[in-house]
């Protein structure tokens, strides 16, 4: 597309302010883009072609990342995947291992688990015959 007097309009700059602040506020780049009443390609056609607007868009998307992850509740994905090591996060994501171990290796009907861990008691049989037991003595 080619820009003659008609079309230049089309992202001016009360559009491209609308389409940053958006931006900056948390806002997906297709949703910033029906909130300042434009086509979503056109913030990328001005992106490439614009260095100063690529820099402002830049800046927007880093206020964005910080706006999204502020707004993510506390509690093991935070813990996981952000990084934050409040009490809050830290409790939620303890529990949630101690839930994951427990269902990955249910107890047995009785209580006594015939094996800790990984580690399985060695039962000695006393009715092993003798050449066995001299193969196991030498």
């Amino acid at each position: 597309m080619t820009y003659t007097a008609t079309n230049r309009d089309l992202f001016d700059e009360e559009k491209r302010r609308r389409y940053l602040d958006a931006v900056a506020t948390g806002m997906t780049l297709a949703d910033a883009a029906t909130t300042a009443g434009i086509h979503h390609n056109v913030p990328r056609r001005h992106e490439r072609t614009d260095p100063a607007f690529a820099q402002a868009l830049a800046d927007a998307k880093a206020a964005r990342k910080k706006v999204r992850q502020e707004n993510v509740p506390h509690g093991e994905y935070r813990y996981n995947c952000l990084g934050c090591r409040c009490d809050v996060c830290c409790t939620a994501a303890t529990q949630g291992r101690a839930k994951r171990r427990a269902a990955a290796h249910p107890a047995e009907p009785d209580g006594q688990s015939g094996a800790v861990g990984q580690v399985h008691k060695i039962r000695a049989e006393l009715k092993s015959s003798t050449s066995f037991l001299l193969a196991r003595a030498s």
